[in-house]
């Protein structure tokens, strides 16, 4: 019993590193999946200043999440049709084509919910004044953007192969 319950334990770290590698191949080698991440990173800090509900957050993170889901399976199928298809073809591109328009129409609907959460005009002027009169959030924000510059352009850096 025990051996099996071993083998199971084992089977599932395997299964979340294998995870967590193809993350980390994404954000080495797509520049997107890092702009989508700094995105998600500066949305995030910024709804907690403007303060919505515990049910607003789950609808931006399941915005956010499906965007880099998608971002995911995108570099997976390139990937995918790279090896089937090394020389150009016109079906290759279709593929290609088709998951990136994937990723457009989730970054799209993403856009329209942080449109419906934030698009209370009053509410975000405040939290603008708010954010732009209040020194710490203000650098804090301006670290967060500085970061997320660094993050899209070199964050492949961070990773050695």
């Amino acid at each position: 019993m025990k051996n099996d319950f071993e083998k199971q334990t084992r089977a599932l770290v395997k299964s979340f590193t294998f995870a967590f590698r193809g993350v980390r191949f994404c954000i080495k080698n797509e520049r997107n999946m890092r702009i989508h991440l700094a995105a998600a990173v500066i949305v995030t800090a910024f709804s907690h200043v403007y303060q919505l509900e515990r049910n607003q957050y789950a609808i931006l993170f399941l915005a956010m999440g499906a965007v880099i889901a998608f971002e995911a399976v995108n570099t997976a199928l390139e990937a995918l049709v790279n090896l089937a298809s090394p020389a150009y073809h016109n079906l290759a591109r279709i593929a290609k084509d088709v998951a990136a328009g994937a990723v457009l129409v989730a970054a799209i609907a993403a856009t329209v919910v942080g449109i419906c959460l934030f698009g209370d005009w009053n509410r975000l002027l405040s939290t603008a004044e708010q954010i732009l009169y209040t020194p710490l959030l203000l650098a804090g924000f301006l670290l967060l953007a500085g970061a997320g510059l660094w993050f899209v352009f070199h964050g492949n850096t961070l990773f050695r192969d």
